[in-house]
């Protein structure tokens, strides 16, 4: 229907269609005054960082530190048990205490070796585990090797970083730059490549032990304790919101029609013999 004052071409259908000129029903106000709050809503952003498959997973958290300090241990401790190995069969032959010809003894080797070179890997590797790739239990293994690399470039490059000082004092030392180039470029790639498989096994490791059955009863359950999937809740909490009971009507409402009486027909009587009146009975015989 075209209301007055308004355009031939345009009508008001309104909510009901076919012109009626009503509004459409508001939804009921709860009683009480309560109104349920609402989730907060998730963007695009949160639901990637929720993502367990992504290579980049920025965060802090103690799961990831302590993930990435049993990948990085691991690797020292390798480092160390092959360093002893290595200076037990040299002390056979050379004293521990001798020094050679650059002037380091072989116990001062072997700490350099184990310690002093790849500790910038093992902070650059460290770092980048603990906040940027982490080794979450909820990742799948593929994910959890992929960020390890990414944590063994991140460790390269921190021992280039440092080969650049090392080099370049090397460098106005003697005036030649073949240090510069073997301490930002050879060096750093032949300590990087290997520490970075080592990072691999070290990183499947960590990821196998924060994800192990936590014992009791979640040790006995189906997925609770392997590693990529979500431990399930204890308990589901109960429901905090009570059902409001039905909305009716009221008089006032658009939606409200008052119904018209029903008419019922009267009923008719079944025929039979009538109760006869005192008034026309015939008269009693003498």
């Amino acid at each position: 229907m075209t209301g007055p004052g308004e355009p031939s071409g345009q009508q008001d259908r309104g909510y009901y269609g076919a012109g009626w000129q009503q509004p459409a029903p508001s939804a009921p106000a709860p009683q009480g005054g309560y109104v349920p709050p609402l989730p907060p809503a998730r963007g695009p952003r949160d639901r990637a960082e929720a993502d367990p498959r992504r290579a980049f997973a920025p965060g802090a958290s103690l799961a990831n530190t302590t993930g990435a300090l049993i990948a990085v241990v691991s690797i020292v401790v390798v480092e160390f048990v092959s360093g002893v190995f290595g200076l037990l069969g040299t002390s056979l032959v050379v004293h521990p205490f001798t020094t050679s010809g650059t002037g380091a003894s072989l116990i001062g080797s072997f700490v350099s070796g184990v310690f002093a070179s790849p500790f910038p890997f093992y902070a650059g590797a460290f770092l980048a585990l603990a906040f940027l790739t982490p080794i979450a239990r909820r990742s799948p293994l593929p994910t959890v090797l992929l960020r390890a690399v990414l944590a063994g470039a991140a460790g390269t490059v921190a021992l280039a970083l440092v080969g650049v000082f090392t080099g370049l004092y090397a460098a106005t030392r003697t005036g030649s730059g073949v240090r510069l180039v073997t301490d930002v470029l050879t060096g750093p790639l032949q300590n990087g490549v290997p520490f970075t498989l080592m990072l691999l096994g070290t990183a499947t490791v960590a990821w196998l032990w924060t994800g192990r059955p936590r014992g009791g009863r979640r040790a006995l359950s189906g997925s609770g304790g392997r590693p990529g999937t979500v431990r399930p809740a204890d308990a589901v909490p109960p429901a905090t919101v009570q059902q409001q009971p039905q909305y009716q009507p009221q008089p006032h409402h658009p939606q409200y029609q008052p119904q018209a009486p029903q008419y019922q027909p009267p009923l008719q009587q079944q025929p039979g013999p009538q109760a006869s009146d005192g008034r026309w009975a015939p008269p009693a015989p003498r």
